[in-house]
């Protein structure tokens, strides 16, 4: 009887495929993973000019071992918190030969407003026996950002400007760019529309009170664009009339007349 059950317990063992176990060595058929990890921050040319004129920072780029990992195959999908919780067990794991996707990510897709780039990479690798296969990531930027500016000529007619950017996903972020200190660029998510509207004071007619209050209706953007900074630049010829140009990196620039309305009640 004793012989019997021992018989029965390897059988069972040995239909078990691959150990995930520490101490026991991959088995005919198995192959181990390392994960190679890193952060591209790269945003756009015009993002990098904003930075060299030091308009902005750029974007913080986490370590690779820090990104969260999933790896998915044939019956098998698991995830780990962090590249470096899986690359301090990673012999622990041993997988059967076949193809495997590799994830990682950083940051949340959906959050927006300072500070919240948002990382994501996949690649695929291929397990061999008694193999190891490297999968070598690199991930990039996979939301947007946006920023709102106004021209010398602009600041000489108006003044105390306030200007919204709302999302799409209903986010609202306020610039004041006639301030001397130019905001932060905000994450915004990718794939929504950017709408931006405001006001400003004209010029003081005799020097002491306000000048009177202008607001410039709302101006679309269809959809933001991943890993690109969205540039709302405001430029003025003359006293209640304004453009807007429209940057989204060295591919696209566009200006348009803005529509500016005189509010006689909020005047002094």
């Amino acid at each position: 009887m004793r012989k019997l059950l021992y018989l029965l317990a390897s059988a069972a063992v040995m239909a078990g495929g691959c150990s995930e176990k520490k101490e026991t060595p991959a088995g005919e058929g198995c192959g181990t993973i390392r994960i190679a990890c890193e952060a591209d921050a790269t945003i756009d040319a015009a993002a990098a000019m904003a930075a060299v004129q030091g308009a902005t920072r750029a974007a913080a780029k986490p370590d690779g071992k820090d990104f969260t990992l999933r790896i998915r195959g044939e019956n098998f999908d698991k995830s780990w918190a962090t590249v470096a919780a899986y690359n301090a067990e990673e012999t622990a794991y041993s997988f059967p030969e076949g193809r495997y996707t590799i994830t990682v990510t950083y940051g949340d897709p959906e959050a927006e407003g300072a500070d919240k780039p948002y990382y994501a990479g996949a690649t695929e690798v291929e397990v061999a026996a008694r193999r190891t296969s490297t999968a070598q990531i690199t991930a990039t930027i996979g939301n947007s950002q946006t920023l709102v500016r106004a021209t010398e000529s602009f600041k000489k007619y108006y003044n105390n400007a306030e200007f919204t950017v709302t999302t799409g996903a209903g986010g609202i972020f306020t610039f004041r760019p006639c301030d001397e200190a130019e905001a932060e660029a905000v994450w915004v998510q990718a794939g929504k529309p950017l709408t931006l509207k405001g006001t400003a004071r004209g010029q003081s007619q005799d020097g002491t009170s306000e000048g009177p209050l202008y607001t410039f209706t709302p101006e679309p953007l269809e959809a933001a664009r991943p890993a690109t900074r969205h540039i709302f630049t405001l430029d003025a010829k003359k006293a209640g009339s304004a453009t807007l140009t429209v940057t989204l990196g060295e591919g696209y620039t566009e200006t348009v007349e803005l529509d500016v309305e005189l509010n006689d009640e909020a005047t002094e």
